[in-house]
């Protein structure tokens, strides 16, 4: 007759879906209760938000969305909170992405912008407040001709209107008259920026990247080629807390963290049980 299993043995046995409702429970539920809490500010992220915090109304400033919706969950919470902190501002903002599928999502921002400006009164208008010039095919050689001549560069915006007689490019000829430049990347754009850009131009450049590519672009930060960096969804969630506009970066980190602790719960309580059923190797 087959023995009876004891309580430990049976918590030891237990079948693995009920951690997997267990972890998505710790994800869902954060995201629907809007839950949203703090993270710490790291020194290159606070350097983005002030240089940008230090310009003065009118002042341009570019965001280059160099990617994808492969990885939209990292850096288009970014690409908000810059938008949002740069209209607070009253700061004038150049768009355009040399990835294709980035033109639609630059579109989707200003437009999710417009609407949560309309009911403070606030009209964001096309050729004024802000311009997409959409997707721009070269690669280098965009930034390049940029520097020379922005309007020969990009002739039209995202719908085909004309730019050379915008107002937001009044003043503005070339990489060299913008305040700010800033590259959101999921690929290897910023060293782009970094060597045709800053090199050529001697602009102030900043940037954004998925988690996983933070690390290789520190040297750059360290030698001042670029003056921020912007890592993953905790350095989108850090921008929305300076900025003041807790989003989707800070709801994110919230639910990332709490599937965090349930892992190491689950650590702590398997190994305890591990040992208390008096198993060994």
């Amino acid at each position: 007759m087959e023995q009876k299993k004891n309580w430990t043995d049976a918590f030891t046995s237990l079948d693995r879906r009920y951690i997997f409702v267990l972890v998505a429970l710790a994800v869902i539920i954060p995201l629907l209760a809007g839950l949203k809490g703090s993270v710490n500010i790291s020194p290159s992220v606070r350097s983005v938000y002030d240089y940008i915090n230090d310009l003065k109304p009118g002042d341009s400033v570019m965001i280059v969305l160099d990617y994808d919706p492969a990885s939209e969950a990292e850096l288009y919470p970014m690409t908000l909170a810059l938008y949002r902190h740069c209209l607070d501002r009253q700061l004038h903002i150049l768009s355009f992405t040399m990835w294709p599928n980035g033109a639609a999502l630059t579109e989707r921002a200003f437009d999710k912008m417009k609407l949560e400006y309309k009911p403070k009164g606030i009209d964001i208008v096309s050729g004024v407040d802000y311009v997409n010039f959409g997707y721009q095919v070269g690669g280098a050689l965009v930034i390049i001709a940029a520097g020379q001549d922005l309007r020969n560069a990009m002739p039209t915006d995202y719908r085909g209107n004309s730019t050379g007689s915008m107002p937001i490019l009044d003043g503005i000829n070339s990489l060299r008259d913008i305040n700010y430049v800033i590259d959101l990347a999921a690929g290897s754009t910023i060293d782009w920026w970094v060597a045709y850009g800053v090199q050529r131009y001697h602009f102030v450049l900043g940037a954004g990247c998925t988690a996983v590519s933070a690390t290789q672009y520190y040297p750059y930060l360290n030698t001042g080629q670029i003056n921020g960096l912007i890592g993953g969804l905790k350095g989108a969630a850090e921008y929305e807390q300076l900025a003041g506009h807790p989003e989707r970066g800070l709801a994110g980190m919230t639910a990332q963290s709490s599937v965090h602790a349930l892992i190491a719960l689950m650590v702590i309580v398997a190994n305890a049980f591990y040992f208390m059923s008096g198993k060994k190797r």
